[in-house]
């Protein structure tokens, strides 16, 4: 019985023997959308979550943070079995002293520093996709609040087309009076049905870019593109307290530019690790031999054999294998800086961009919204009562509207390229812009 439970016994021992010496070689361990309306909060939490693209980076980054640990693990031990020194004309076990059963188990061990090396690398690349995923996230904020100001233009878009649109019909049945009477022309008549006429398409055209819209801000949040979505928050003025050195400072630390900067970081560590392989790796082995009671005449009790050893891989094709490898990491480590340098100047230059574009806005704006809205406003709403009491000439009339009109959708589309311009730099500079409530 004690016979039988030998075996067992001394493979235990190989293996607690090895599981010892890897105990001894571990290495040490050591956005908001809260500035939003609420209903475009909603929107992006939404995006956020559902969004294909997003999963897709964070899935990735979730699968590159499951590679640090085993980055740095040992390779798995080996174990083997064989029979040593059995004579061919018997092919028995007990004939000859020499021949033997031999257990043997090795594991290899990298040389100090390049499992290290190894998780730190992993690490870095871990970092890197986590970054990218931030980085994702905040585009998709900034398309679905880009898409999210476009549909509130449409919408006031289609409101304003429809006052005008009212507006003509009265001065279609203005001009038909005046005409009916002889105090008018005919040509004012048929002018001012084609003006009214142009106003039905426009209305067409902006309920299709409703729908157009409402389908993009869907597919963004992963939803069927007849998904209905509530009315947006009508574009309001509102002033622009940024400063273009504030914005270059915060860009600093956008993701885009952190991920590059941890790709360095990983080729940094990618060359150390290549250089390493100078120095060789060791194989340790251990084995247990075991030998029969040899038979008659002899009838002599054997005793079983140990070894153990140690094998060192010979790192001798430098100038093929080792060196080469090293340049190949430096050539990748001055592409990452080359890319964190361009990918900087780029987005720079995209701020300043941005922040002059902004600024120009909040001028023509406030010129729009305290200046020639009102006049032409005022124009306009004259030009019906005096047209009909015969003191002003149509053309004067269309004039004066057409002003009012053309106003009103200007000052609407710098709103909504302010609010785009600044969804826009928010993704640039990585974070969400201090946002002070807009004006009536």
């Amino acid at each position: 019985m004690a016979e039988q439970r030998r075996p067992f016994r001394i493979v235990l021992f190989l293996v607690l023997c090895l599981t010892g010496t890897l105990g001894l070689s571990e290495p040490l361990r050591a956005q908001s959308n809260g500035n939003l309306p609420p209903d475009l909060q909603n929107l992006v939490s939404e995006a956020l979550k559902a969004n294909a693209e997003v999963k897709q980076m964070g899935s990735l980054a979730n699968a590159a943070k499951e590679t640090i640990k085993p980055a740095g693990a040992l390779e798995d031990p080996t174990v083997s079995f064989s029979i040593n020194n059995l004579p061919t004309d018997t092919w028995r076990l007990n004939q000859d002293p020499m021949t033997q059963k031999m257990l043997e188990m090795s594991q290899k061990f990298p040389f100090p520093g390049k499992r290290r090396l190894r998780s730190e690398v992993a690490a870095e690349q871990a970092k890197s996709e986590d970054l990218a995923y931030r980085d994702k996230t905040n585009e998709i904020r900034a398309k679905v609040v880009v898409d999210y100001w476009n549909l509130a233009l449409a919408y006031t878009g289609f409101d304003i087309v429809q006052k005008n649109k009212q507006f003509w019909e009265q001065v279609v049945q203005v001009a038909e009076t005046r005409y009916k009477v002889g105090q008018g022309m005919q040509a004012d008549v048929l002018q001012s049905q084609v003006e009214l006429g142009n106003y039905l398409d426009r209305l067409f055209q902006y309920k299709q870019k409703q729908e157009s819209l409402q389908s993009d801000l869907n597919a963004l949040r992963s939803q069927p593109p007849q998904t209905p979505i509530a009315r947006p928050q009508p574009l309001r003025p509102r002033p622009c307290g940024l400063k273009l050195d504030d914005l270059l400072a915060r860009a600093e630390e956008r993701p885009q530019l952190q991920a590059l900067k941890a790709l360095v970081a990983k080729q940094e560590k990618a060359v150390d690790l290549a250089k390493k392989e100078y120095f060789p790796d060791a194989t340790v082995s251990l084995g247990y031999a075991f030998r029969e009671t040899l038979g008659p005449p002899v009838n002599l009790k054997q005793a079983d054999m140990f070894a153990g050893g140690v094998m060192f891989n010979l790192p001798i094709w430098q100038g093929s294998k080792i060196k080469p490898r090293i340049r190949e990491e430096q050539q990748r480590q001055a592409a990452a800086q080359s890319a964190v340098h361009s990918t900087w100047n780029q987005v720079a230059a995209a701020i300043k961009d941005r922040y002059a574009k902004l600024m120009r806005l909040s001028q023509q704006i406030t010129l729009y919204n305290q200046g020639i809205i009102p006049q032409a406003r005022q124009a306009a709403e004259a030009s019906l009562a005096s047209y009909q009491v015969g003191s002003l000439g149509f053309e004067r009339l269309y004039q004066n509207q057409i002003a009012a009109y053309n106003a009103e959708l200007t000052l609407q589309e710098y709103l909504k390229d302010f609010e785009e311009n600044w969804a826009e730099l928010e993704w640039l500079v990585g974070q969400d812009l201090p946002r002070t409530g807009g004006k009536k």
